[in-house]
């Protein structure tokens, strides 16, 4: 366990900064069955999508025949959420993280997942050291599994999962050596999960001192984001990475600061409930 999140530790120090200047969204809701839930696909969405750490991140995208645009973002202070489309009343909310960790602010749709999963599937998450971690090896799929227990901002038991690729990955076909992360409740059930379809690795500057191999850091490609109570999933195809460019702090305000949205007025999820879908 210490060297699984060694790792994750490491390859996040080498990880500051990305941005993609091309991101394709494509979503889907159901579950395909047939006589259950009906599949629906929505519009592919294309856009761009910022990231550094500790929790600044930001993804605009829009629709090409279809009249969609989706915000979302995230910096020290708080996050939010922009969507609007046809015949659909425009959504703008926004909340402080410390609102949301205390389980005052609560996400439409009640989806399991904070803020910074979308970071944490990036590779851009530093684990504490001293927690409750377990290893478990599955030889068949050749992985290895990293879990501990943890709750959720209104106080439920939960357990997360990192799985990784026990052999080395093989860079020049696009192999993720972190292939998934897992949200599951205390009966093992799974909530939500973001699979590192593909991903990149690039030299990150410096050398290893035991090895003096070259350094490298790996950044996803090609992220699938599902919600499984929701039966909701979302694949991110992320091109033209840029890995650690240098950040100006006019950069960071145009990036990461609460867009003003003309005709939007952002509304604070810690003073607005809204009900289930």
């Amino acid at each position: 366990a210490d060297q699984l999140v060694a790792y994750l530790n490491t390859q996040a120090g080498r990880l500051q900064n990305i941005s993609y200047g091309e991101v394709t969204v494509s979503a889907k809701e159901g579950d395909g069955i047939r006589g259950a839930l009906k599949e629906a696909v929505y519009p592919n969405l294309r856009g761009n999508l910022s990231a550094s750490q500790p929790r600044n991140f930001r993804m605009v995208a829009k629709g090409g025949l279809v009249d969609v645009k989706v915000d979302l973002g995230s910096n020290p202070d708080q996050f939010w959420v922009y969507f609007t489309a046809p015949q659909v009343p425009p959504t703008f909310v926004f909340a402080s993280h410390n609102d949301f960790e205390n389980g005052k602010a609560k996400i439409p749709g009640n989806m399991p997942v904070d803020p910074d999963w979308i970071l944490q599937a990036l590779g851009m998450t530093t684990y504490p050291t001293k927690m409750s971690y377990t290893a478990t090896t599955d030889e068949k799929a050749r992985t290895y599994t990293l879990s501990w227990p943890t709750t959720t901002p209104n106080g439920v038991a939960i357990t997360k999962e990192v799985v990784f690729a026990a052999d080395d990955a093989n860079a020049s076909q696009n192999q993720a050596q972190v292939k998934r992360h897992v949200i599951r409740d205390m009966k093992g059930k799974v909530l939500c999960f973001a699979d590192v379809r593909a991903a990149k690795t690039v030299p990150s500057g410096g050398s290893d001192p035991t090895t003096g191999r070259q350094q490298v850091v790996q950044y996803p490609t090609e992220l699938l984001l599902r919600w499984e109570e929701q039966k909701f999933e979302m694949t991110l195809k992320l091109d033209a990475g840029r890995v650690n460019g240098q950040l100006t702090p006019q950069d960071n305000r145009r990036l990461f600061d609460l867009p003003n949205i003309p005709g939007a007025n952002p509304v604070n999820l810690a003073e607005a409930r809204f009900e289930p879908r």
